[in-house]
């Protein structure tokens, strides 16, 4: 089947969501193309003049460099933006701020060489600042060195005050596990909880890092336990109830995580922590009937779904699953194509119907698994649905993104390009997979040399792409 079959609408849209949690892997960078200038309506000043005057009348005021340097960038300014900045160093040379804007116009042009260099600049004249180190952090995240990224996170750490320490040292240990060095990351994450003194808000974080680090390890009493001391120190978080809500499809005892859903449902009234709260009982309701045996799509489960459409109509999570259940149930053929319809509409797309309750499970526990950070779990279950569900759309992306999540770069490549070999023109998404694995694994000059041989147009993703493999390139001398 051809690659431009396999990747349809409904999958791009489905797996970007999930591609956008493996960091710098699928860069958007809305920032690199500016865009055109929209006319301001009568009688609205344009407050870059202002800006401008403030300028003019203290040429070393930085926070109006900022500020200007931040609608012109919003504008795709280019000339003002780089006059901006040869001001704000003319002005203000020894003052390490004015090289951070370099630096941040260089990264808005893709020159990520002078974007390093600005940095390294503020970081000398200003050694015990965190800022330039965080900025360097970043870069070096979305650039892929790794080793430079973790040193910069380090350091900041160091730097920190006892109020900024805390949430320096979560982002380091949410790095060290991104990057899989999970002891390191799960020994910092429980020293936050442990001091007293760290914010609550702070803690449910390190809670949630561990409750992930827990299913990452198939140790679903520390998930389940870091996930309810999570939501007991913020039950305000959405992010703590969404995490909870998704991990119902992987736990074997999801009934455990129902105390959070029913009690959000009895005491908030946030929108958005209601509406998940209810996604959760729906799939808690889900596996109860598939766990009895009963049917998926009876009274109790209905009754949830109801509620979550009548909060939010249409919903692609809601719908597409849903669409799944429908599809099992024999004379329910033209409900399931209007459905279908209603998600090609919306620009969601159909999901891949699995032919059994137990495939459509299975099917979603590789995708949450995925969401949640145990991408152990979605290679494991998009294998074994390979199995049995033959060519069931959507498995290759899912166990690729598992392997490229779990660092299996040589097997990562191999499904790459046998699935490239199979289309009849170069797949941008599948392009920028490959690369992206390649310049993990410190390949730049290859990926300069596939990107020539290759041609193709080039899109924000690979203008991205090319400009670290420059990078990447540059650095090796």
């Amino acid at each position: 089947m051809p690659t431009s079959a396999m990747l349809a609408p409904f999958r791009v849209a489905r797996y970007l969501a999930m591609i956008a949690a493996l960091g710098a892997l699928w860069l958007l960078l809305s920032a690199c193309v500016g865009p055109q200038e929209t006319p301001l309506p009568d009688g609205v000043n344009d407050p870059r003049e202002d800006l401008v005057e403030r300028i003019k009348e203290k040429p070393e005021d930085l926070d109006a460099h900022a500020d200007l340097l931040r609608l012109q960038i919003k504008s795709g300014d280019v000339i003002g933006a780089d006059a901006t900045v040869a001001h704000a160093l003319k002005y203000s040379p020894k003052d390490f701020r004015a090289h951070l804007l370099a630096a941040q116009f260089h990264r808005w042009q893709l020159d990520l060489i002078n974007a390093e260099k600005a940095l390294i600049t503020a970081r000398d004249m200003a050694p015990d600042r965190l800022e330039p180190r965080v900025a360097l952090a970043g870069l070096y995240n979305q650039a892929y060195l790794e080793t430079n990224e973790l040193e910069q996170r380090r350091k900041a750490v160091e730097l920190a005050d006892d109020r900024l320490r805390p949430e320096f040292a979560l982002d380091l240990a949410y790095s060290l596990a991104a990057l899989l060095q999970t002891p390191e990351a799960a020994k910092l994450a429980a020293e936050l909880i442990a001091d007293k003194a760290t914010p609550s808000g702070l803690r449910a974080r390190a809670h949630l890092l561990l409750a992930e680090i827990g299913l990452r390890t198939e140790d679903e009493a520390a998930a389940v336990s870091n996930l309810k001391a999570a939501f007991v120190l913020d039950k305000e978080d959405t992010g703590t109830l969404q995490f909870a809500a998704r991990a119902v499809t992987l736990l074997k005892k999801p009934a455990e995580l129902g105390s959070l859903f029913d009690e959000t449902l009895a005491g908030k009234d946030r929108a958005e922590l209601r509406w998940t709260a209810l996604f959760g009982e729906w799939m808690l309701a889900i596996e109860v009937a598939a766990e009895s045996k009963a049917d998926p799509l009876g009274e109790p489960v209905e009754a949830w779904r109801k509620r979550l459409e009548a909060m939010e109509p249409g919903h692609p999570d809601v719908a597409g699953r849903y669409y799944q259940l429908i599809k099992l149930q024999p004379g329910r053929e033209e409900e399931a194509k209007k459905l279908a319809k209603e998600l090609d509409e919306g620009g969601s797309g159909a999901p891949p119907a699995p032919s059994n309750l137990d495939a459509v499970l299975s099917l979603w526990r590789a995708e949450d698994a995925l969401r949640l950070g145990a991408p152990a779990v979605t290679l494991s279950e998009a294998t074994q649905l390979g199995v049995r569900e033959g060519n069931l759309e959507g498995l290759r992306m899912l166990r690729v993104m598992a392997m490229f999540k779990l660092r299996e770069d040589v097997g990562c490549l191999q499904i790459i390009d046998s699935w490239l070999a199979e289309g009849d023109k170069p797949d941008d998404l599948l392009l920028s997979l490959r690369w992206w694995v390649m310049l993990r694994s410190g390949k730049s000059v290859d990926v300069l040399r596939d990107m020539e041989q290759r041609g193709g147009s080039k899109n924000n993703s690979r203008a991205w792409i090319e400009a670290v493999a420059k990078f990447q390139t540059y650095r090796k001398g």
